[in-house]
């Protein structure tokens, strides 16, 4: 699993709505360790991300249980690719968005926003997955975590912040 989660969360998936979901820090640096050690290939791109986000998974407070574990939804997104010396590879592509909830608590993500993504190669094409406490995707506005994971691909520090 890609998110590190705390025990806590065992009790929060038995306890019900009084207590709220408990995830570790995670940053960029995490998602790029974390995909150079899978045995996925994954893609780095820093772009726009389009789809239709009604089809978002909501809670029913009142009827928690019916909170679908996961919801792929058709996107797309377009922007540049990673490779040494940066950015600088156009990628433009379909994907699909794997939106996780854990229990009642889904994750989220915006149409129209660029965003730093790990998108994992699987037979049917790329996925972006994105859960409650992370994932792999990474508001880009502000260019720190395109800086982060461009160190790391370089060789340079690269240090996780889980579990600090």
């Amino acid at each position: 699993m890609i998110c590190r989660l705390s025990s806590a969360l065992i009790g929060v998936v038995l306890a019900g709505p009084a207590v709220a979901l408990s995830c570790l820090p995670w940053g960029a640096t995490d998602a790029y360790l974390e995909a150079a050690a899978s045995k996925s290939n994954f893609v780095v791109v820093d772009g726009q991300l389009t789809f239709d986000d009604s089809l978002l998974p909501t809670t029913d407070w009142e009827n928690q249980q019916h909170t679908p574990e996961q919801s792929r939804i058709p996107a797309r997104i377009q922007g540049q690719s990673l490779s040494r010396a940066g950015y600088l590879t156009p990628f433009a592509s379909d994907i699909t968005l794997e939106v996780l909830c854990y229990g009642p608590w889904c994750a989220g993500a915006t149409d129209g926003a660029r965003y730093v993504m790990f998108l994992e190669q699987r037979p049917g094409g790329y996925v972006l997955q994105v859960n409650p406490c992370g994932g792999f995707a990474f508001d880009a506005g502000k260019g720190e975590a395109a800086k982060q994971v461009l160190q790391c691909h370089q060789g340079g520090r690269c240090a996780p912040r889980a579990g600090n």
